[in-house]
């Protein structure tokens, strides 16, 4: 029996790739590429390899079979969009159209206090992202190895924990988000740093690290964060050491050793570690080089707890990244990171190279390289992509809490198809029973398909046929052409007396308590068919959508998301 069951899923994960009973290493592989797995992550190396031998010749079942038996697990998931995004190619349009929208930006400077970063090219714009099943994505300049400057200073801090113990590190430094410049030398009023993410903070933990292998120098020492930085990226690429970096650091580090003597004078270093020593070891972790895309990893490994989504090792016990992204969400944006969690709601962490590295827990880690910094020292465009993902997706930590009114933001974890299916379920089911909610939401996407239609002109009846075309097709229920013709004759006579498109977002406005995000966004939805039902969205039609969205609710972003995706294929597949 058991292997029956075996052979029988084997057999419709081929179906799923094969034409007249083979297949080919090409087509397998381009059905995992779709996924959002890569050909060389390590968990299918094994197949990877078997595909390999086989070149471009035919593959029938039993082959098949006999190629993905020792990685078939994973390669059901991925065939079977049981990964944690499953509508990947979708996710990853929207990112590319973020992505796109944010390259415009070029406000900001680099950062003109090491000359090493004054002079670096201020026009690279990447994108990368990891998710917690090792799904991936690289848009732009994503292989700029650059250095990671503060990015270096929670996962120092996470080291310290994991080596030194939670005891002794707050021993020396606290955990309270300071308000003040990350370079200020202000301090607790014990004398502790206020955290790990400011300078003081990182300057004292990189001594905490120093002070435990005495016999080493800072650059040994260093590489074993080295270490920790490639394991926490799955060693997708050499974690490099830049002594160039290192020596303009030290250059221009008056500050920063003022702050060094001001910790030793006033509560003493950690087991009388060597001043310089320490300085050595806290300049030379901003002097590490990475990309993007390693970032992204090493984020990705945070959202998932310590283990890493592409080499399957527990880089970090989850207690010690618990306590690492908690210091990241309170203070790693820098002297604006309330605003940033107010915003954003995502614990992160720049670097004054135009490093953004932020985590999803239990989703995705993202990394942003632009070198434009903004006031704060913050990447301008890292933080104007963070804003508007959190704008589409329930991202931010709050989310949750918004009792099923997100503003209809998208969920990637979830297929988009198999929600709307399951909400027009359950609001066909309340029309037909007549409750009250579901009828008013019936009334309200009849009047916002007459209000788009109106936008465009007279109401004419193959207008009004193809609206009772996309009514029915969304509730599943025929519609009566009469009823229809006399609304749109009862809005059209309202347009003597007041307008009917402000009196209907009135009606939404007073309507949206009632409202939750499946009601909202199907009243949306319906006028958005049927402004696109001609294969194009006219401006006049864009106004009045975006009108609509306001009214009921619905994030800018989040309707952008449709309008882009409307723009990506016919009109016959928004069906």
């Amino acid at each position: 029996m058991l292997r029956r069951v075996v052979q029988e899923v084997l057999q419709g994960l081929f179906d799923s790739v094969a034409d007249q009973g083979s297949t080919t290493a090409g087509r397998i592989q381009e059905r995992i590429e779709a996924s959002g797995l890569r050909l060389d992550d390590r968990r299918l190396q094994i197949t990877m390899a078997r595909l390999a031998e086989m070149g471009d010749g035919p593959i029938d079942g039993q082959t098949f079979g006999r190629i993905v038996c020792d990685e078939a697990l994973m390669l059901k998931r991925a065939f079977n969009s049981q990964l944690v995004i499953p509508e990947w190619q979708d996710f990853c349009a929207d990112i590319h159209a973020i992505y796109k929208s944010v390259a415009p930006d070029r406000s900001g400077a680099n950062a003109d206090y090491i000359p090493i970063l004054r002079d670096a090219d201020s026009e690279p714009w990447g994108v990368a992202v990891c998710s917690v099943d090792g799904q991936r994505l690289a848009i732009g300049d994503v292989d700029i190895y650059h250095s990671i400057q503060s990015v270096s200073k929670p996962l120092t801090y996470a080291y310290s924990l994991a080596t030194e113990g939670v005891g002794f590190t707050h021993q020396f430094v606290g955990v309270e988000p300071s308000g003040r410049p990350f370079n200020s030398l202000e301090l607790l009023p014990d004398q502790r740093p206020y955290n790990p993410c400011v300078n003081a903070g990182a300057i004292i933990v990189a001594g905490i690290v120093a002070s435990a292998t005495p016999g080493l120098n800072s650059r040994q020492i260093t590489q074993k964060l080295m270490d920790l930085w490639s394991d926490l990226c799955g060693g997708l690429g050499d974690v490099r050491f830049s002594e160039e970096t290192m020596l303009s650091e030290r250059e221009t580090a008056d500050t920063n050793f003022a702050i060094a003597y001001l910790l030793r004078g006033r509560m003493g270093l950690p087991r009388g570690v060597d001043l310089h020593l320490m300085m050595d070891v806290y300049l030379s972790c901003c002097s590490i080089e990475m990309t993007a895309r390693m970032f992204s990893v090493a984020a990705a490994t945070l959202a998932n707890g310590g283990v890493c989504p592409i080499s399957g090792v527990q880089v970090l016990d989850t207690e010690v990244v618990k306590r690492t992204l908690s210091v990241m969400q309170a203070a790693g944006m820098y002297d604006n990171a309330g605003s940033f969690t107010i915003e954003i709601g995502l614990p992160a962490k720049s670097g004054v190279a135009g490093a953004v590295m932020v985590v999803v827990p239990n989703l995705m880690g993202i990394a942003t390289f632009s070198p434009r910094l903004d006031a704060y020292g913050n990447s301008v465009r890292g933080v104007g992509f963070c804003r508007e993902l959190v704008d589409r997706f329930t991202f931010h930590m709050y989310d949750s809490l918004s009792g099923g009114r997100s503003g209809c933001k998208r969920d990637p974890r979830e297929s988009q198809t198999n929600r709307k299916k399951r909400d027009l379920s359950d609001l066909r089911w309340g029309a037909q029973c007549g409750d009250r909610t579901a009828l008013l939401v019936r009334e309200r996407m009849l009047n916002s398909m007459l209000a788009i239609t109106l936008a465009d002109g007279e109401i004419e009846d193959p207008e009004i046929e193809a609206m009772a075309c996309i009514y029915t097709e969304l509730m599943g229920a025929p519609l009566d052409r009469d009823e229809l013709r006399r609304l749109a004759g009862s809005m059209v006579a309202q347009v003597a007396a007041a307008d009917p498109v402000d009196v209907l977002l009135r009606q939404l406005r007073c309507d949206r308590p009632l409202l939750d995000d499946n009601a909202r966004e199907l009243i949306l939805e319906s006028a958005f068919r049927v402004a696109c039902s001609d294969g194009e969205i006219e401006p006049q039609e864009d106004r009045l959508l975006r009108s609509l969205a306001e009214a009921l609710g619905i994030g800018a972003g989040v309707l952008d998301l449709e309008i882009d995706r409307f723009r990506r294929c016919s009109p016959t597949r928004l069906a």
